[in-house]
């Protein structure tokens, strides 16, 4: 790897974002949907230099207990630089995301030499990556800051140091700053650690350094904003989202792909639950505290989920996942978006073939249909190299140890997204995921032309 091959990722990453975002990108169409939201928040931060959300009339203020504030920060700085243009945001993340494309070429080159350029250019053409760059959201900024962390934590793994341990467990816990779907990766890292250190037959004092570090920097990042929610709300949680998104989403989501019924169907039953038990348990709430609601959401929706069987929400994981997998990227771009075409959360189908034959039959553009069809053949291509090269890194790196223990981390971040996502569909989800099957495509293209040109 040279500095000419860096520059050339780099230079066609930008090139690539900033001529998307040229065509594409319009600036009143940047405050739609989630994107509303980060702009008030990094606004307010900007304005007032807290955290807080504006209600009613525009000038209360309230504290953000659904959000975590890492991304808001990220605007606020460019909001006080810039004036409050949205226009800066995309070309700060424009420059954020082409340094992610060097970031994920750096994990292939790690793993196998030459990996680097292969690695980097699929990034800088990865069609989500370009999109998300150019939309307020908070995947740009976590996917640098994870793909950080995974450089970091395969460097460590590769040679153990007490500052490699540091900057792994910070960029983590940063990146659960940015989108807290990564918060109980960095509760795992500790009995992971333990693991790892009992198969290596490391010192007790050396497993003692390790924890007290990881804990100590997990206390600095994380202690004031538990010690705040636990001193207003009685809660050691660190947000207040999860359990709206489990009745609401995650359990129509299941009902649907484990064959029980449509979406529709799924929600109706969401709310059913919800009316039961609020009727007989007459929820009081008088602190209006968030947390406490969030709770009684969780527990509604876990005996939902409960009712409905192991089985069943291991079928609707395992539908969600191959779709997400398979999902074209090309889909959540505005300009796709705005095309005529139905929503595929809203068409029906008992299970996944006959809401994906319905979404086809159901669909009147021919030009959509063909951008999708399209896009799903180029993810569909993308992951069956990405799977091959999966397997041929176990067949090699696991029998020689040399990777060995990347590879099991890998495929343990792959099974713990799999599992945090669960049957929630949408490119975005799918994004922790592109380091590391982006390093597996690029293992498999390098161990293929290596493998010809020796047969030349």
């Amino acid at each position: 790897m040279t500095v000419k091959k860096i520059l050339l990722v780099f230079i066609v990453a930008l090139t690539v974002r900033t001529g998307y975002a040229w065509v594409f990108i319009d600036a009143g169409n940047l405050t739609n949907e989630d994107q509303a939201l980060y702009i008030q928040l990094g606004q307010n931060i900007a304005r007032t230099g807290e955290f807080l959300k504006t209600t009613g009339d525009g000038y209360i203020t309230a504290d953000v207990t659904s959000r975590v504030p890492g991304y808001p920060q990220l605007l606020a700085v460019v909001y006080t630089l810039f004036d409050d243009s949205n226009i800066a945001v995309v070309a700060v993340q424009i420059l954020i995301d082409s340094l992610t494309c060097i970031v994920i070429g750096l994990i292939a080159e790690s793993v196998i030499v030459g990996g680097f350029l292969i690695a980097g250019l699929v990034s800088a053409m990865n069609i989500g990556m370009i999109i998300l760059s150019g939309m307020i959201l908070t995947d740009t900024l976590f996917l640098f800051i994870f793909s950080v962390f995974t450089l970091s934590a395969f460097k460590y793994l590769r040679k153990p140091s007490m500052l490699q341990l540091f900057l792994t467990v910070f960029f983590l816990s940063i990146s659960a700053l940015v989108r807290p779907t990564s918060y109980y990766l960095v509760l795992l890292l500790l009995p992971i650690l333990v693991g790892w250190h009992t198969w290596k037959r490391r010192s007790f004092i050396q497993l003692f350094y390790s924890l007290s570090l990881s804990i100590v920097v997990f206390v600095i990042i994380f202690g004031g904003i538990h010690h705040r929610n636990y001193q207003q709300y009685d809660s050691f949680s660190l947000v207040s989202q999860g359990g709206r998104h489990l009745l609401y989403w995650v359990l129509p989501a299941t009902y649907q792909y484990s064959g029980q019924g449509s979406y529709q169907d799924g929600q109706k039953l969401a709310q059913e639950h919800f009316d039961t038990s609020i009727k007989n348990s007459m929820l009081q709430n008088p602190d209006n505290n968030p947390f406490k609601e969030n709770d009684y959401y969780m527990q509604v929706a876990k005996e939902a989920l409960s009712e409905l069987g192991l089985l069943n929400i291991l079928h609707a994981w395992s539908a969600g996942t191959v779709i997400n997998l398979l999902s074209p990227s090309i889909a959540y771009a505005p300009a796709a978006r705005a095309m005529k075409h139905p929503s595929f959360y809203e068409t029906p189908g008992d299970g996944t073939v006959n809401k994906l034959f319905n979404y086809v039959t159901n669909t009147d553009s021919l030009l959509y249909l063909s951008i999708i069809t399209i896009g799903t053949i180029i993810s569909m291509v993308f992951l069956i190299i990405s799977v091959f090269g999966f397997y041929r890194m176990i067949k090699f790196e696991w029998v020689i140890g040399q990777n060995r223990e990347i590879l099991l981390f890998s495929l343990f971040v792959i099974i713990y997204f799999m599992a945090i996502t669960g049957p929630i569909v949408g490119v975005k989800y799918r994004l922790p995921l592109e380091p590391i099957m982006t390093m597996f495509f690029s293992y498999a293209l390098v161990k293929f032309s290596k493998n010809y040109m020796g047969n030349k």
